[in-house]
């Protein structure tokens, strides 16, 4: 099966899936070590039926981190964009929930964790995202940062189609497990 293929079957099977485990995953996600150790994290505003990370955002402001947030612009271009709070969000390009343009800009080095969205995720850390190559451009230039990827076990395979560019995670957390890559 190729990216489009596998992409367009994982979100005809979002709109079925069920969300009621994904507060075990964002629980598992703040129980990482990584996580602790972060002090800027850069995370995806859930939409529709992709895991929320609403408590996520809101537990993260309470303890003190910096959190930042995608805000899209250009093709498939976004910049990390700092929030205190999640009132500071608006609906924004694609019906996604963004901050102003003139909320602070946090540089991409700066950032120590990212929780990256995505449609399905290999065992072998391969990510398929929507299409558009936001996260691709954006991870690369993420250097210091540690990737971690909310997965619901339906939504997790051997492997998934990718290509040169497209940008593996090292950690994926299920609702029943924990998968770190080997460094």
């Amino acid at each position: 099966m190729n990216k489009e293929e596998l992409r367009k079957e994982m979100l005809s099977s979002l709109k079925n899936a069920s969300c009621e485990n994904d507060f075990v995953i964002v629980q598992k996600i703040q129980e990482l070590p990584e996580y602790k150790a972060a002090d800027c994290v850069f995370v995806y505003v859930g939409t529709g039926h992709e895991i929320k990370t609403d408590t996520l955002i809101d537990n993260m402001i309470n303890a003190g981190k910096t959190v930042c947030v995608p805000l899209c612009f250009g093709k498939g271009e976004m910049s990390a964009k700092q929030i205190r709070s999640r009132n500071e969000l608006d609906v924004g390009r694609y019906g996604i929930l963004e901050p102003s343009y003139g909320a602070p800009d946090i540089r991409e080095e700066d950032i120590s964790l990212v929780v990256v969205p995505g449609v399905a995720f290999g065992r072998d850390f391969s990510r398929l995202g929507r299409g558009g190559g936001y996260y691709d451009r954006f991870l690369e230039k993420t250097k210091n940062a540690v990737f971690v990827a909310p997965c619901r076990k339906e939504n997790l395979f051997d492997t998934v189609p990718c290509e040169e560019h497209d940008k593996a995670v090292d950690v994926i957390v299920t609702e029943k497990k924990v998968l770190r890559k080997v460094r």
